[in-house]
């Protein structure tokens, strides 16, 4: 983690009009920083090196558009893989990206009226009639960044670079997923009205198949979580590792499970894990293992195919900044991505979620 002085922070802007995207340079730039093969690419490699050299040098220099002009080449190479894994978000709701001039808006509707009848006794039918709403959320900024060595750059060594991408791209998925997954969390847990929420040290066969049962008439849903739960999901398939001779268990989910550990199926439902690697710069509680990025004991029920209560924005794209670590003494780079989720007001009963209280869900 890195702090910028305020007094020094220079949001990253360049003089060079042509650069986007699509630029030579940025395709250059990434091929080399990722290994690619850069054959096809001809004479125009060291064309692009010794620009990158030379901004290189100017930013030894404190040149701060010289500095820009890189974080922007930076920039361009990392958002096109940040944007696919953060399109992800589609597997659990409605992801939509917005201008930086746009409000984030939840959509959600009400049933108004009296429920219709099969045949009205005198006269017509009364009909129920669905009213739609719109409300405006908050945003979190999702941050990221490493030392910008310009010497290694002068070199043309783009090791660290690449190292600094991964970490970026690595650092700000998990914490946009934890962002979301938290906000899910608090919305289905504190809603008013029908929810199916259960929470319990340990995850329990009655609490999977009470919510699968409500959620299905949804639309089969998909069962999600940290491997802690969804390994838990096994032993309530029947699995034992010692299988007695007149066990009902199927051999397909037996192989399932000789293989990873886990079942694909439960009830009908996928069962996915969601990756959760670990926080190599926290430990838990007692000290004795590092902190996951992810929540390990919520279990999420949902719906696939319809329209999802939860949904996601990502308003702009991602920005950088350049600034002086007060710490470190070193030149940092900041990347900086706007998300903004919630689970739509009066729809939570839409999503299912059994929590294991075993496991501390944090604040975001």
């Amino acid at each position: 983690m890195f702090k910028l002085e305020l007094n020094n922070v220079q949001y990253n802007q360049t003089n060079n009009t042509k650069l986007n995207a699509k630029s030579p340079i940025v395709e250059i730039f990434s091929a080399i920083a990722e290994g690619n093969d850069l054959s096809k690419y001809g004479k125009k490699v060291d064309k692009a090196m010794g620009y990158i050299k030379n901004l290189s040098e100017r930013a030894m220099k404190n040149d701060p558009m010289a500095k820009s002009e890189i974080n922007e080449i930076v920039r361009y190479t990392i958002e096109p893989n940040l944007q696919k894994e953060i399109r992800l978000f589609d597997f659990v709701g409605t992801f939509r990206n917005i201008g930086y001039n746009e409000q984030p808006m939840m959509r959600t509707y009400d049933h108004q009226g009296v429920s219709s009848n099969f045949q009205a006794s005198r006269g017509d039918v009364p009909f129920a009639t669905t009213e739609w709403r719109e409300y405006a959320i908050g945003t979190q900024t999702i941050s990221s960044g490493y030392a910008m060595d310009y010497r290694e750059l002068l070199s043309g060594n783009l090791d660290k670079v690449a190292e600094g991408k991964q970490l970026v791209q690595t650092e700000m998925r998990n914490k946009a997923a934890l962002y979301v997954l938290v906000e899910m969390y608090n919305a289905i847990k504190n809603a008013t009205g029908i929810k199916y929420f259960s929470e319990s040290a340990g995850l329990t066969k009655g609490s999977v198949d009470d919510a699968l049962t409500k959620i299905r008439r949804f639309g089969r849903p998909a069962v999600t979580g940290d491997y802690s739960v969804v390994s838990q999901i096994a032993g309530f398939a029947g699995y034992n590792p010692v299988v007695p001779a007149n066990s009902n268990v199927p051999e397909i989910a037996l192989e399932e499970l000789r293989q990873n550990g886990l079942i694909n199926t439960y009830g009908g439902s996928p069962v996915v894990e969601l990756p959760n690697q670990y926080d190599l710069a926290s430990k838990n509680a007692a000290g004795d293992n590092f902190k996951t990025m992810l929540p390990e004991g919520l279990l999420f029920f949902i719906p696939q195919g319809a329209i999802s209560p939860l949904q996601i924005f990502q308003r702009g794209g991602l920005t950088s900044a350049s600034g002086l670590d007060p710490i470190t003494g070193k030149e940092m780079t900041r990347f900086d991505l706007e998300v903004g989720a919630g689970v739509a007001e009066g729809r939570e009963y839409e999503i299912g979620l059994v929590s294991d209280s075993s496991f501390e869900v944090p604040n975001v």
